[in-house]
């Protein structure tokens, strides 16, 4: 039955930023479907959310808060999942983030610290897992890129390179670990809504959010979820080395006004960075 393919069945999947958002709309699908979920973010509360809703699906579910720029922590991150389950059969590496700012505004530490998050985390990440993959013989990795790196924003410099090369990189790793049976993808989402964006959506007009794309309507978690699904199944299993555009036909780039990205940077900047304040300001 081709149905049967899109199962998951005992799988083990390792998903970043499971707390919210898209991580955590991923992480219910993969449990509907059968996964077990190891749930990795920064911030623990959120986490045991996520995780209690995977086990009132019937799944196991392992919370490990993790820092994905850091190589101790991500190594922990395997370690734990390791002795928890023996295996490791799918990697989702969804963590990142960033806000709008202007170029001439950004400093140099900023656009670093942007850079980490969103791309070499992805690599640290891949590599520490792949070793377990190489091991079995079998694995599944899944990098969400955004349609801000096929694009580009304007004044989301350190955002849109990141997760352009997010793209290069999936087809690097794909060629590269295919011997070992190792398929690599990505997806590059439009504007999804959910309780992280929401309201930034809501400060623009509905012109701004709307005329980029051919489908009128914000995307929804579910709808990246149903893209991972299909790419950490079996129904995917001829596929590697692909980016997936999940997009309501976005057609061009989003601008957005001086004023409000200024705005936006005073709220964002201490929140993005914590007590450590921006890094190089």
């Amino acid at each position: 039955m081709i149905l049967d393919k899109f199962k998951l069945t005992d799988k083990v999947a390792i998903i970043t930023g499971a707390g919210t958002g898209l991580g955590r709309g991923i992480s219910l699908a993969f449990a509907e479907v059968g996964a077990h979920v190891v749930c990795a973010a920064r911030g623990a509360e959120a986490l045991e959310a996520t995780a209690k809703d995977v086990r009132a699906l019937g799944r196991k579910s392992l919370v490990v808060p993790t820092d994905v720029t850091k190589i101790e922590q991500i190594d922990n991150l395997v370690s734990k999942t390791m002795q928890e389950f023996g295996r490791i059969d799918i990697f989702v590496n969804n963590a990142g983030g960033a806000y709008l700012i202007k170029t001439l505004d950004m400093s140099e530490g900023e656009w670093d610290g942007f850079i980490r998050l969103n791309l070499t985390s992805v690599m640290l990440c891949s590599r520490a897992v792949a070793k377990v993959m190489m091991e079995q013989k079998s694995g599944n990795i899944i990098n969400m890129s955004s349609q801000a790196g096929r694009h580009g924003i304007a004044k989301y410099a350190a955002y849109s390179c990141g997760k352009a090369a997010v793209m290069t990189l999936t087809q690097s790793l794909a060629w590269e670990w295919a011997p070992y049976n190792i398929r690599v993808n990505a997806i590059a989402p439009g504007p999804v809504r959910h309780e992280r964006t929401k309201d930034f959506f809501s400060m623009m007009p509905e012109e701004v959010n709307m005329d980029p794309l051919v489908i009128k309507r914000f995307g929804a978690p579910e709808d990246i979820a149903a893209a991972a699904v299909y790419l950490a199944s079996d129904a995917s299993d001829w596929v590697t080395g692909q980016t997936l555009n999940i997009d309501g036909g976005q057609r061009y780039s989003y601008t957005y006004d001086d004023q409000v990205v200024d705005m936006l940077v005073t709220y964002a900047r201490p929140f993005f960075w914590g007590e450590g304040g921006v890094p190089g300001a």
